[in-house]
């Protein structure tokens, strides 16, 4: 699929608010140019993580969900007392997940707030940015845009007991002029692709003796978000990320949970006793306390179809991983010492070996087909091949390329076992499923040639080295889970 076909999707499904099916997708599509069958469509909205699937042949999109729709939330001590508020995690799944926090745009009585940089407590951006996840908290967070002087990679060291991050003023938000501790900020999304919020002042109307309607109904609130996040466990498991989580619940909930006397995520968590943070390999999950988040389940069936595993590593592959793969291989033929070297190989077999370690997953007949755009896009990249520009993260993006061929040969291995999923240690495999993922998406940003000039190598080295471990760790592990069950799968026979 082309650069420009993939940008007629994406402004449909980020900008789309009324309910459609997939023959208004379909017509969209072909009104717009794109050269892509009805067939296509459908599989591409059953994929998407901007969609969600209705009934009847309906979908919805995540900005058609959640823009208007209200969600609050209530600023810390520390905020209150330094007049600043930190977006965080707060507004998730309100708004494009792709939009890092200090990129959403906060408006008042139509009015556009200025954000700016303040000190925090390092406390205070970890529990407000937990909605994350582990191993995204910190990234987010050192990434912030006004965050110059501490860079990530400085966190193998120590971590800094204060950080300078983005925020907004508390008195340029309606009735936020004599804000307290215990008020409120109300919130909707106005523009859910381009992250734009409105906020108002929710006043608290503390009183030791009088217990008012607004907290009767977010006390009830809470008892529909904690049952409806139980309920969306057992139909939809762990999802892809906690944003995904909460735009379920949120999705299947709306009546109940966006209410203008409304709680939030944050709170909820901080005084619930059924559901907290759990690990879930190297992330981290909202699920049941105290119990280990399951990679299978009846939400996916990875029990039964062991095909699963595969097809699931099949719709993480991206063209421009195949690029990285390509670009590898230009880069070498271009550095090799004689000149006798430099002619490149006419086959491509170990490129196909790279995309598909197991080469069962394809017929004769793909394999060919593969193999002929493999042989044109290199054609493609060898033109435009700037070796100058490339030369920063040749040698991280062959580390990067070296763990993927690794993880990917793994998990074809237990894919095409024939070993159901959960015959395996099922930590591990969440580990594993989740490397592939990360690797993949590194190899994305690599090839992001726009990227490049400002490509964060020492920060993706030290993540990579972690990555790295992870997987000598885990790989062992189930290694031997695989032979220990094909060997269950022998029969002895005697023979007289």
């Amino acid at each position: 699929m082309d650069f420009r076909t993939n940008n007629i999707i994406e402004e449909y499904l980020t900008q789309q608010l009324d309910i459609f099916t997939v023959d208004d997708f379909y017509r969209y599509l072909k009104s717009k140019g794109a050269k892509i069958t009805k067939t296509d469509a459908r599989d591409i909205l059953q994929v998407s993580e901007y969609a969600f699937s209705l009934v009847n042949n309906e979908y919805v999109t995540k900005a058609g969900v959640f823009t208007g729709r209200w969600f609050s939330f209530k600023p810390s001590r520390e905020e209150v007392e330094k007049g600043y508020i930190l977006i965080g995690h707060r507004c998730i799944p309100f708004v494009n997940p792709e939009l890092p926090p200090d990129a959403i745009s906060i408006m008042s009585c139509g009015k556009n707030i200025e954000s700016e940089a303040h000190t925090f407590s390092m406390n205070l951006a970890m529990d407000t940015f937990a909605l994350y996840g582990e191993g995204y908290i910190l990234p987010y967070i050192f990434n912030d845009k006004n965050n110059t002087s501490i860079p990530l990679s400085s966190v193998q060291y120590s971590m800094p007991q204060e950080i300078c991050l983005t925020c907004w003023p508390l008195k340029e938000i309606n009735g936020g002029q004599d804000f307290k501790y215990g008020d409120r900020i109300l919130c909707r999304a106005l523009n859910w692709c381009d992250g734009v919020v409105e906020m108002n002042v929710q006043s608290s109307c503390l009183s030791e003796y009088v217990i008012s309607d607004e907290a009767v109904q977010r006390e009830e609130w809470y008892t529909h978000f904690e049952n409806g996040l139980l309920e969306s466990f057992d139909k939809h498991g762990p999802a892809s990320s906690i944003e995904e989580q909460l735009s379920y619940l949120f999705l299947e909930n709306q009546e109940e949970l966006c209410i203008r006397c409304c709680g939030s995520t944050e709170e909820f968590l901080a005084h619930t006793t059924k559901i907290g943070f759990e690990p879930y390999g190297v992330e981290t999950r909202i699920w049941r306390k105290g119990e280990s988040v399951p990679y299978i389940g009846k939400w996916n069936g990875l029990g039964i179809d062991r095909g699963t595993l595969l097809s699931d590593m099949a719709l993480t592959l991206t063209p421009r991983v195949i690029d990285a793969i390509l670009e590898d291989r230009i880069y070498d033929s271009r550095n090799k010492k004689s000149k006798s070297d430099q002619d490149e190989s006419e086959s491509f077999d170990d490129v196909l070996q790279k995309i598909f370690p197991n080469m069962a997953m394809i017929s004769s007949a793909e394999r060919r087909l593969v193999l002929l755009n493999i042989e044109k896009r290199n054609d493609i990249l060898k033109k435009m091949y700037n070796q100058f520009s490339d030369y920063p993260i040749a040698q991280l993006r062959k580390r990067i390329l070296a763990l993927f061929t690794n993880v990917s040969k793994l998990f074809c291995e237990i894919g095409g076992s024939g070993v159901a999923a959960d015959n395996f240690p099922q930590q591990e495999l969440v580990i594993l499923s989740q490397l592939y993922s990360h690797v993949v998406r590194l190899l994305e940003e690599v090839e992001n040639v726009y990227m490049r000039p400002h490509f964060p190598t020492d920060d993706v080295s030290l993540s990579l080295d972690g990555m790295e471990e992870t997987f000598e760790e885990i790989s062992g592990i189930l290694f031997s889970a695989l032979e220990s069950n094909r060997f269950k799968g022998f029969e002895i026979v005697k023979t007289e």
